[in-house]
C-alpha cells in the first residue's frame, strides 16, 4: 500500500533528521514517489507527522492484541499485555529519541504537545485491550466480576508498574530481571482478582 510506503519513510527519515528536517522531495525520494503523490494522500507534512504518529500507535496496539490472542489463561494474557508494552514502548522510544536529538527547542516543544495527544490515544487503546482481557477473563470464570471503577484503578496500576518498571530497568539501568518483575506484577494483579 502506497500510504504505508510513504509513512515507513516518513519514520526513517524522521529518525534521521527529525520532522522538519527533511523536504517533501526528500520524502518522495526515500518513498520512492512523486512528490504530487504525497499530496494525493497527504496535504502537507503536518498530517504526515499525525499520520506517522497514529500509525506507530496503531502498530504497538496490534502487536500488543496479536500477543495476547497468542495465549490463553488470564494469566498469560495479562503477562504478554505487560511485556509487549514495556518491550513496544522502549523500541519506539529509540525513534523517538533520535527524532527529538535533531529537533532544536522550538519544534522539541511543539513535539511534546503531539506526543501528549498520541499518548492518549495509545492508553485508549491499550486500555480497550486489557478491558477485552478482563471481559473475557470474566466470562471463562477465570476471576470474579469488578466494578467499571476498580476496572479504571486496575488499568492504572498497571500502567503505572509498566512505566516504572521501564524507568527504573532501562532508564536507571536498575539490575533486577524484567521478567520476573512483570510475572510478580501479573501474579499481583492476578491473585486480586481472583479473590
Amino acid at each position: 500500500m502506497i500510504q504505508q510506503e510513504i509513512l515507513k519513510a516518513a519514520i526513517r527519515l524522521y529518525q534521521k533528521f527529525g520532522p522538519n528536517g527533511f523536504t517533501m522531495d526528500d520524502l518522495a525520494a526515500a518513498a520512492g514517489r512523486s512528490r504530487t503523490s504525497l499530496y494525493y494522500y497527504y496535504k502537507n507534512r503536518d498530517e504526515i507527522y499525525q499520520a506517522v504518529m497514529d500509525k506507530i500507535a496503531r502498530d504497538m496496539a496490534a502487536g500488543i492484541r496479536q500477543a495476547v490472542a497468542a495465549v490463553e489463561t488470564l494469566r498469560e494474557k495479562i503477562f504478554a499485555f505487560c511485556h509487549t508494552k514495556l518491550k513496544a514502548s522502549e523500541d519506539w522510544k529509540k525513534v523517538f529519541s533520535a527524532m527529538i536529538e535533531s529537533m532544536d527547542a522550538e519544534e522539541q516543544s511543539r513535539h511534546a504537545g503531539v506526543m501528549y495527544g498520541w499518548h492518549k490515544k495509545l492508553i485508549h487503546q491499550e486500555s480497550m485491550i486489557l478491558g477485552e482481557i478482563l471481559t473475557g477473563a470474566t466470562r471463562r470464570k477465570e476471576m470474579r466480576v469488578i466494578s467499571p471503577g476498580d476496572q479504571d484503578t486496575l488499568v492504572f496500576l498497571i500502567y503505572s508498574g509498566i512505566r516504572g518498571l521501564r524507568r527504573e530497568i532501562f532508564e536507571l539501568d536498575d539490575p533486577h530481571d524484567l521478567k520476573a518483575a512483570l510475572q510478580l506484577l501479573t501474579d499481583i494483579v492476578v491473585k486480586w482478582l481472583e479473590h
